[in-house]
């Protein structure tokens, strides 16, 4: 055992102690923390990925707030973009071209006819209809315009046996500044940096070395 457990060392792993990694086999609940954090970062920036440490084969709600959803959609014949209620969610805001538009702030107005390219009652800026939808105005009829609508998201975390799991941001999805797991929010810059990522073999956790200064492994 003491040969194993060297040996794992040299490669920069060391398991959570011979009765640990036992107990952690047996009792698969049993997670890793990095030492008394239950929500971790290793790296910083685009590159960092995110670790909560759970209850085994169980899942955590993280909700990271809207995220870029962009889509394209044809003006009308008045120039007009029509979007419905279910298609602008909760977004507080959106881009139409890459400017940036704030629902809340829009008129709210009738949607007129639109007869041979013009509205039947002048519409010069953008506004919202009685019933939910958002219109864009002052496209060029027929033309493609290029929307960014971001949607409320909850991303599921899977925890593995080993009692933890993680998630990372992606080049359509960064990560969030900031997120929220039931009452808590975090900030994706502030929380520790473990540096190096736990790993799970056959329901077992090891932790790296380093983290043997910080106690980490539970």
């Amino acid at each position: 055992m003491k040969n194993k457990k060297s040996q794992i060392i040299k490669v920069g792993l060391v398991g959570t102690a011979t009765l640990s990694a036992i107990a952690s086999s047996i009792f698969p609940a049993n997670a890793i923390q990095y030492g008394s954090a239950d929500v971790y970062r290793v790296g910083s920036g685009s590159s960092a990925v995110i670790y909560f440490h759970g209850t085994a084969s169980s899942s955590i709600s993280a909700d990271i707030g809207y995220v870029s959803k962009v889509s394209s959609k044809l003006a009308g014949s008045c120039g007009e973009i029509v979007l419905s209620g279910s298609t602008v969610g909760t977004s507080p805001t959106l881009k139409v071209n890459s400017t940036t538009v704030t629902i809340a702030s829009l008129p709210t107005q009738l949607l007129p006819t639109c007869t041979s390219g013009s509205f039947a009652e002048s519409r010069s800026a953008n506004f919202k209809t009685p019933d939910g939808k958002v219109v864009l105005v002052g496209n060029t009829p027929g033309s493609s315009a290029t929307l960014d609508i971001p949607k409320a998201t909850v991303k599921t975390v899977k925890i593995n046996a080993c009692g933890f799991g993680s998630f990372k941001g992606s080049d359509s999805a960064p990560l969030p500044t900031t997120f929220k797991v039931g009452s808590t929010t975090y900030t994706v810059a502030s929380l520790p940096d473990a540096m190096a990522a736990p790993k799970c073999t056959s329901g077992i956790g090891y932790v790296p070395a380093s983290w043997l200064s910080v106690g980490g492994g539970s």
